[in-house]
């Protein structure tokens, strides 16, 4: 699994909107080929996908940064 984020969307450091590209399958516990917009989604911290991939891992933390969730759909 390798993860490639940027702080830039659209040239200027803004942190609303982050691209994000995850590929690889993680040993088979990613599903491939998606894309995943969560720019309407209540839950669209950083701190939530981190948690989501650390438990793909078999790392699972209660909490990771600002966030005690996961997100949907990871």
């Amino acid at each position: 699994m390798i993860l490639f984020c940027s702080s830039m969307l659209n040239g200027g450091h803004d942190n609303t909107q982050l691209p994000v590209l995850l590929c690889g399958r993680a040993g088979g516990r990613l599903e491939t080929g998606r894309v995943l917009d969560y720019l309407e989604s209540d839950n669209r911290k950083m701190s939530s996908l981190y948690l989501s991939l650390m438990d793909k891992m078999g790392l699972h933390l209660d909490e990771f940064g600002d966030s005690s969730q996961r997100l949907a759909d990871i």
